[in-house]
């Protein structure tokens, strides 16, 4: 159980950095708060899918199902906060950072 908590703790962190490079590239002028919240909440709730539509197949009562889907949203959200925040805030500050210093560079040398 904990092993299972482990490994998704770093598929989410490695979701988060990959979305923060990709939008720190794809969308250089978004602003660093709206790339950090994007790429966190993208973290989480990806590999939360497939236990989305595990769930929505597995439990039979409208209850039960609620119940369980309400855990699974609570728990990607959790894992979105404590996992892909502080991991997406420090790799979209790295990508920003050196996307300005290369903009600076350019900048010079004209």
């Amino acid at each position: 159980m904990v092993l299972g908590i482990l490994f998704l703790a770093v598929i989410v962190a490695l979701f988060a950095v990959a979305f923060s490079f990709i939008l720190a590239v794809a969308r250089p002028a978004m602003s660093l708060r709206r790339r950090v919240l994007a790429a966190s909440l993208g973290a989480g709730i990806i590999p939360s899918i497939p236990a989305f539509f595990a769930i929505g197949y597995d439990v039979v009562g409208p209850a039960e199902r609620m119940v369980a889907l309400s855990a699974t949203g609570v728990f990607a959200l959790l894992m979105a906060g404590l996992v892909g925040f502080p991991v997406a805030h420090v790799f979209s500050s790295r990508a920003g950072r050196g996307r300005a210093n290369i903009a600076d560079q350019g900048k010079l040398a004209e």
